[in-house]
């Protein structure tokens, strides 16, 4: 790295429709119905960051559903925080293995939260 050019590794989501259409549920729990959010918003890390905010001081979630998603937001937490270490670090292949756990955890945490119904508060 330079001194005046800086090198960054980054994770971003390129299409914030995406997460709707993979995460439809939990995005829903995040930010509401699509049609009434600002899209610039939406992203993955995004969406695993409003989750653990809402777990953690939302009112307007179910104590079930709270509970439910306990463990898993917690993965989430820890998951975000190993991928932020990786891109600080410029571990770019480490960061990338991460990505993709973390969209697991996602898609499992999407199937539970179905499975359950919870109502979209």
């Amino acid at each position: 790295m330079g001194k005046i050019l800086q090198v960054r590794v980054s994770a971003v989501t390129y299409d914030p429709d995406d997460v709707y259409s993979r995460w439809p549920e939990l995005s829903r729990l995040a930010w509401g119905e699509k049609q009434s959010v600002d899209l610039k918003d939406v992203g993955v890390r995004q969406l695993t960051a409003v989750l653990e905010d809402k777990w953690k001081f939302g009112e307007d979630w179910p104590r079930d559903l709270k509970n439910l998603l306990e463990r898993d937001v917690e993965v989430l937490r820890e998951l975000d925080r190993r991928l932020e270490d990786a891109l600080a670090d410029r571990q770019a292949d480490a960061a990338d293995r991460i990505t993709y756990e973390l969209e697991d955890v996602l898609d499992e945490l999407e199937s539970v939260v179905k499975k359950q119904a919870f109502p979209t508060p």
